[in-house]
């Protein structure tokens, strides 16, 4: 569905003979405008947002194009290379969306070549009759990802210890985890190393605790793991929290004992959270937080590509995503990461309401 969307986008890059602006600046060209209640069609272009701080996101209004307290009316929360949208697990409000993934295949030199300039036209023509059904917005939500804390490629899998998640335990405690090794025999895992930060309450507040790794050996059969103990149990009601099943390289949780997990943020990572207990859900699953906007930098359907020039930068993709909220409906790209001043963390928004 929607396979000519891929095209317009990559075609854009034949106007490379245009010069390549400033990543980050912001640029308006004809037509666009600076301000909030543009009318339907009008493309808007945000200045370069502060979104630059790691572990604190801040929220932009399509009606303010401005940053807006958590508390007044927001649709998208943005923090460094990471957009949410406020609906779902992120956010109270009923705001969905949709990615056209439309620069998916389109490769590091069309990438590196594409700018606000000679992309307009192309994000100009996506207009009303390219809104897809109903049923393809969606809002932010938490999807099993039993072997998420794998890395796959050539050879064996290793451990991903960047990837933890907070943990709400079969006993009701909450701790942080994450796998840090693993060790096979032959194709057989035979051995998974955790590393756990075990929250407590304090008349201040909440704790979590230095952090302690154990390890658990596995067989050719299911093994129950207590986070409370660190070792493998034998299963009995809500004496375990996660299970580790060798033969498929899977980890799922107690979910009969109300067990579920949190993906964990990549900042300010497993050692710099500070709490295991807020998340505002917990699946009962290894979870994945997904939604319209990949948040990480190595999803081609996300609003960034890394290290494209070899240089350690973020560029902007240019994938177009559609946003749903009560006003209507938007279509959007981010189209600058860097700031005026050149530092990173601070993107440009290009939108504009179409429905």
């Amino acid at each position: 569905m929607f396979t000519n969307s891929k095209v317009w986008s990559i075609a854009a890059a034949s106007f490379a003979a245009l010069s390549l602006t400033a990543c980050g600046e912001d640029s308006t060209g004809p037509g666009t405008i600076s301000g909030g209640g543009a009318a339907l069609n009008q493309i808007v272009v945000s200045s370069p947002l502060n979104a630059s701080s790691a572990d604190t996101l801040v929220y932009f209004s399509f009606a303010a194009n401005t940053l807006v307290p958590k508390t007044a009316p927001w649709d998208l929360a943005l923090r460094r290379f990471e957009l949410r949208i406020n609906g779902g697990v992120s956010g109270t409000g009923s705001v969905t969306g949709f990615n056209f993934e439309n620069t998916t295949t389109a490769t590091a030199t069309q990438v590196l070549a594409f700018t606000d300039v000679n992309t307009r036209a192309a994000f100009d023509s996506i207009r009303d009759s390219r809104i897809p059904a109903d049923s393809l917005f969606k809002a932010d939500r938490l999807i099993p990802n039993a072997t998420g804390f794998l890395n796959f490629g050539r050879g064996v899998p290793t451990a991903k210890s960047a990837s933890f998640w907070k943990i709400r335990t079969a006993t009701g405690a909450h701790q942080l985890t994450r796998v840090t090794a693993i060790t096979f025999v032959g194709r057989a895992l035979s051995s998974v190393t955790f590393e756990s930060r075990s929250e407590s309450r304090t008349q201040s507040g909440t704790v979590l605790g230095a952090a302690r790794s154990f390890t658990v050996t596995t067989g050719n059969v299911p093994v129950n793991v207590s986070l409370a103990s660190g070792t493998a149990v034998t299963p009995l009601g809500c004496n375990w929290d996660l299970v580790i099943t060798p033969a498929l390289y899977e980890i799922g949780v107690n979910a009969g004992c109300n067990a579920g997990t949190y993906p964990g943020e990549a900042t300010p990572g497993f050692a710099g959270t500070t709490t295991a207990s807020d998340a505002p859900q917990y699946g009962a699953f290894l979870a994945l937080l997904t939604g319209p906007f990949p948040n990480n930098i190595e999803d081609p359907a996300g609003p960034f590509r890394y290290d494209l020039n070899n240089d350690q930068r973020l560029t902007p993709s240019f994938n177009t995503y559609l946003i749903r909220n009560a006003a209507g409906t938007y279509k959007l790209q981010v189209i600058g990461y860097y700031g005026l001043s050149g530092a990173g963390g601070f993107p440009t928004l290009r939108y504009a309401r179409i429905r």
